[in-house]
């Protein structure tokens, strides 16, 4: 069995043969993409002539794991041509030649955790909030079957003349516009999971007896989105959390139980922080996958200025 490096190696050389005759024109190139706490390999198709930011991507770590559990390297190469032709029939046909100027009502707010993510951060424009950091990602589709797009990096930026301060008002108006937020209380969003794990409806029901005599400032709400996709984006929306925190009637702690939703409850329910930070940090490492993690620190909303600041020293108010 070939190790990665001469896996790496031999896939530069043949993949292209895998793939049908049009793409005889066409030239692979590596390039280091971040993901969401994570970064890997990506090899690129692109054509010779010309230049592009965009192209078809797969990823050399995936395929790698793939190769070492059926030992065959013609195997994976063919599934993965396969895989690559199918997905393209699903992209917009022009999506190879990058048009951001036309895609300047699809730039988005990603909220990632800062330590976590240097790679991706060196990379691209970005803003500090507080143990977080504020990227871009233009959206090329959204529908039933999932979210795709690209992260804007310095050099796409660059090219098109854009600032992180252009990018960041863009991205305040149609985060909102494309992903709107919702907000319900933590046993609805129980009970839509039951339901769709195959739970009965009486199953369900039974499972929260007494869901109506909760008192309003002892109940626990989930932001998200629409799409359940980077709802965490809330933070730096704070009429979205405020209209919570209003409903409850008291200062709020905000819990990031992932990058796609946010947890709100009353400073009441808990008398010292440092138990959601516990319980936020072992929920992480046991419950949330790594490329869904946002942050193991907790965040206080104050009702009565409207500002978010990070629980951990120092605190850091939200810019």
């Amino acid at each position: 069995m070939m190790d990665y490096e001469s896996f790496k190696e031999r896939v530069m050389k043949e993949f292209l043969d895998y793939m049908p005759e049009r793409y005889a024109g066409c030239e692979l190139e590596l390039r280091k993409v971040p993901k969401v706490n994570t970064c890997l390999t990506g090899v690129v198709i692109k054509p010779k002539e010309k230049c592009s930011f965009c192209g078809p991507t797969f990823y050399m770590e995936r395929m790698y794991e793939q190769y070492k559990n059926c030992e065959s390297f013609e195997k994976v190469m063919a599934n993965q041509a396969i895989y690559l032709e199918e997905s393209l029939k699903y992209l917009p046909k022009d999506i190879l030649e990058l048009d951001l100027t036309s895609m300047k009502d699809k730039i988005v707010f990603q909220v990632v955790n800062t330590r976590e993510n240097q790679e991706m951060i060196a990379l691209c424009p970005h803003r500090k909030l507080m143990d977080l950091t504020v990227v871009y990602r233009a959206i090329t589709n959204v529908d039933e079957e999932g979210v795709s797009g690209f992260l804007i990096t310095n050099d796409i930026a660059k090219a098109e003349e854009l600032t992180e301060k252009a990018l960041y008002a863009m991205a305040k108006k149609n985060t909102k516009k494309m992903f709107p937020f919702k907000s319900e209380r933590i046993e609805e969003t129980m009970m839509r999971m039951m339901k769709r794990w195959g739970a009965k409806e009486d199953d369900i029901d039974q499972s929260f007896p007494y869901i109506n005599d909760v008192p309003e400032n002892e109940r626990v709400y989930v932001i998200s989105n629409k799409y359940e996709f980077f709802g965490a984006n809330a933070l730096l929306y704070k009429d979205v959390i405020g209209n919570v925190a209003k409903s409850i009637g008291t200062d709020c702690y905000i819990l990031p139980s992932s990058v796609h939703d946010l947890v709100v409850l009353s400073t009441g329910i808990f008398d010292e922080s440092t138990k959601l930070i516990n319980l936020v940090r072992e929920t992480n490492s046991e419950h949330v996958r790594i490329s869904d993690r946002l942050s193991d620190s907790i965040y206080l909303y104050n009702l009565d200025n409207g500002k978010i600041n990070q629980i951990s020293a120092p605190l850091e108010e939200v810019s």
